[in-house]
């Protein structure tokens, strides 16, 4: 082998190294949540589901039947919620609301959207970042449990944040 020809292979062997290297020094961040996230996600009573991150809201039935409206309890602890996301790094979010089957669906999917609204307005005041089409209300679309019975309709009037990785 000739001495340029040597040369011209290390040049190319040193310049193919250094655009590898340059390439490892841009790849996207990790997805996911950290640990931190993780564990304060945890903490919060979120569970890992297929759709991300979901929390039920502690108290299930956050509201009365045909009623929209938060106590100032609940009002608290979304806030506590909102804060604790948003301190970790987590400033976005889904905000579901449902209902049961009582009245229409038309009816029931206007009251779905104002509990989402009603929880979105104390997470949104304590740091979090909601667009309009990340609260939405189901209407009666996804029960939980069966409609027939005052114990399923209870469950099925709830509100349900989820968050995913940016």
């Amino acid at each position: 082998m000739t001495p340029a020809l040597s040369r011209s292979i290390k040049t190319l062997f040193t310049l193919a190294a250094a655009a590898l290297l340059a390439a490892c020094q841009s790849l996207p961040p990790p997805k996911g949540f950290s640990p931190e996230q993780i564990a304060m996600l945890q903490s919060q009573g979120f569970v890992e589901t297929g759709d991300g991150w979901q929390l039920t809201l502690p108290e299930r039935l956050l509201f009365a039947s045909d009623d929209a409206n938060l106590k100032p309890e609940q009002i608290e602890t979304i806030s506590e919620v909102a804060r604790r996301l948003s301190g970790v790094g987590i400033v976005s979010a889904r905000v579901e609301g449902h209902t049961d089957s009582t009245g229409s669906s038309a009816y029931n999917l206007k009251l779905s959207q104002a509990r989402a609204e009603s929880v979105a307005a104390p997470m949104r005041t304590n740091g979090m970042i909601l667009a309009g089409d990340q609260v939405v209300g189901r209407g009666e679309a996804l029960p939980l449990s069966s409609n027939a019975t005052p114990e399923g309709r209870q469950d099925n009037r709830r509100v349900v944040v989820i968050v995913t990785p940016q």
